[in-house]
């Protein structure tokens, strides 16, 4: 029997910063690579493209919501609040079944009575398994459900009077 070759394509272009140096390289499929240093841009430059990212990544939450306003913005204060949680980028799940990062640092900051910075920085620094583990516990798994149920409710009171059009 022949054995098939597949041919995996190449990505037309990979993009990396660094924080530190504040160098942002794009490595383009052909081997090329283009090293850009934002501190070489002016001050309103960068405060452009601060402005920008934020633009881009709050918008970009709630890019699949197609039409759903409440989950568009729902989904909007969702990355504020982790951004203002000093979390940039929250776990991949399987919808709820999975609580963001976010989520878990709130519930193990409530449970061990630390600061939501402090218990963010211990998520952070845990592994998928540790994480994993974490979500398991009863107690978190608990204090997650009275933080989504308490944004639900935060929701259901800035719905205020809207009515609903839908004849049962």
């Amino acid at each position: 029997m022949a054995e098939v070759q597949v041919e995996k394509k190449i990505k037309f272009a990979e993009k990396e910063y660094d924080l530190d140096t504040g160098i942002v390289s794009f490595t383009f499929g052909n081997g090329k690579t283009l090293d850009v240093d934002t501190n070489s841009f002016s001050e309103e430059t960068r405060k452009q493209l601060m402005l920008h990212g934020a633009s881009q990544k709050i918008g970009d939450s709630y890019a699949g919501a197609k039409g759903n306003y409440a989950e568009a913005i729902q989904a909007a204060t969702d990355v504020v609040e982790q951004l203002l949680g000093g979390i940039w980028r929250a776990a991949r799940g399987e919808g709820d079944a999975k609580p963001r990062l976010a989520e878990l640092a709130e519930a193990i900051a409530r449970i061990k009575s630390v600061s939501i910075e402090a218990a963010t920085a211990a998520v952070e620094k845990g592994t998928d398994e540790q994480r994993k583990q974490w979500r398991s516990n009863a107690k978190v798994k608990a204090v997650i459900a009275q933080v989504r149920a308490e944004k639900a409710a935060r929701a259901l009171e800035e719905a205020g009077e809207q009515t609903l059009e839908i004849n049962v």
